[in-house]
């Protein structure tokens, strides 16, 4: 029954990507950014889709139990906050920009070819770091709801994921995400009202977890303050600069829309996680005995096999899924249009047709999945400590030339590349080279981003205009 499920609503992806390859096949509005077109209740359920990954529904409770609930809360509170920060500050200057991609940001407002490049080459990696945790999920939802083993179901998700965005673009990852996004947000509603049935006594739940998992409560037991401080911080100022967020941002069909589709999902992204934070993990702790926290991503499954029957697995399967593929679409949207758009068309063929750049761009997600699907055979232990160094990746070196380029005119090209070079490199210095706690990178990369950009900039002239004195708008320059 689950397997049918499952595969029922795989088949139901790829039609739907089908469907919509006929409009978005010769036009880069439509398939880059399904033509502006989405409304307030669209864009808020597919903004949900899109940041609920896999990490966030899956991984959040064996984090927890793993690592400590003090961690997982860091991370947890830090996402709505960034959705906030990404509402004020960003999301009106972006969709009046109408453009596409973050490096369509940075290029119309920086005259600087070392961040043509830079950017859509960054943006790539990061995104591919990402969706390797997300089809590690993608695979142990499989191993243990479906019986496959782990390397089946890397191949078997992640060619179906690659192949509905290849074919419909953004406009397929959308009508996908809208249903993915109720699916999910329903899904936990379900869970947790099995998992609170199956209980004795909540309150003594707490006491329970504590005593099985010492870790779990204790404020520095697994991992220090300063892990804290940048999981936290990670996810604040990374929903400002995630690729496949602001693409959502560009394709709002107004300013007024894009913000409020932001603040309602900030809303049900919160519930989702105080529903994983306050019921999941600690009936997890206490129902389901010798949990193996070896493979701590898959403490969820274990927890919905003891509490539901075969079919409720089957939709607790397709709504795993659903948040894994609407994640890994988002994503590689992203690098297909770094590449198609940001790369091909932009810096090496300027004059190619809108049929030829999607076409670049639809075999780019290919290259991309394939590449993705390779590394996720050999995947690291925790996913959300992957996709988090990924998006942190991101904010050291993108947020703070970003919003310092929105709201300060005087940031100059010469500082906003300095600031992008110095977080990038510092960040990924401290991530490879050194032991440093887990999410504590960026406590480097991005300080030393917004102090580099400013001092940069206050030494350094313009040669041609790129900024606004009027904070609330982005002025750009006419690209040759």
């Amino acid at each position: 029954m689950t397997l049918t499920i499952v595969l029922g609503y795989f088949a139901v992806l790829v039609v739907i990507g089908w469907y919509a390859h006929r409009k978005v096949r010769n036009s880069t509005d439509q398939y880059f950014v399904a033509g502006r077109s989405l409304g307030s209740f669209v864009n808020s359920w597919a903004f949900l889709a899109s940041l609920a990954s896999g990490g966030s529904i899956m991984a959040a409770v064996g984090t927890a139990l793993a690592l400590g609930f003090p961690y997982g809360a860091s991370l947890v509170a830090g996402a709505p906050v960034g959705f906030a920060v990404a509402a004020i500050f960003v999301a009106g200057p972006l969709r009046e920009l109408g453009k596409y991609t973050v490096p369509d940001y940075f290029r119309s407002r920086y005259n600087s070819t070392i961040m043509r490049w830079a950017v859509p080459i960054t943006i790539v990696a990061a995104s591919m770091a990402y969706i390797v945790a997300q089809l590690k999920g993608a695979s142990l939802v499989a191993a243990n709801l479906l019986g496959w083993d782990y390397s089946t179901g890397i191949w078997v998700t992640g060619t179906v994921f690659v192949l509905y965005v290849s074919i419909g673009g953004f406009l397929s990852v959308t009508w996908n995400d809208v249903f993915q996004g109720i699916l999910m947000f329903a899904m936990m509603i379900g869970v947790a009202v099995a998992v609170l049935a199956s209980l004795d006594s909540f309150g003594a739940t707490f006491i329970t977890a504590t005593e099985n998992y010492p870790a779990l409560g204790r404020v520095s037991e697994a991992l220090p303050i300063s892990s804290y401080i940048g999981g936290f911080l990670t996810w604040v100022t990374a929903i400002s600069v995630l690729p496949h967020v602001i693409m959502r941002v560009y394709s709002a069909k107004n300013v007024r829309s894009a913000r409020m589709s932001l603040n309602v999902s900030m809303l049900l992204f919160a519930v989702m996680m105080l529903i994983a934070a306050l019921v999941l993990t600690p009936a997890a702790a206490t129902l389901v005995p010798d949990l193996d926290l070896s493979e701590p991503d898959a403490a969820f499954l274990a927890l919905t096999d003891h509490v539901l029957g075969p079919i409720g697995e089957g939709i607790v399967a397709g709504a795993i899924l659903a948040a894994i593929m609407s994640t890994t679409a988002g994503l590689l949207m992203a690098c297909n249009s770094a590449i198609g758009h940001d790369i091909y068309s932009r810096l090496l063929r300027p004059r190619a047709s809108e049929k030829q750049v999607v076409r670049v761009a639809s075999a780019a997600t290919w290259v991309v999945g394939l590449i993705c699907m390779v590394l996720a055979l050999n995947p690291p232990e925790f996913l959300v400590v992957l996709y988090t160094a990924a998006v942190a990746l991101l904010a050291s070196s993108f947020f703070a030339p970003m919003v310092l380029g929105i709201w300060w005119h005087r940031t100059t090209s010469q500082g906003a590349t300095a600031g992008m070079v110095t977080g990038g490199i510092l960040f990924s210095g401290a991530f490879l080279l050194f032991e440093m706690p887990s999410s504590s990178e960026v406590l480097v990369g991005l300080p030393a981003s917004f102090l580099v950009t400013i001092v940069a900039s206050l030494c350094t002239t313009e040669r041609e205009t790129a900024g606004s004195s009027q904070p609330h708008r982005v002025s750009v320059p006419e690209e040759s």
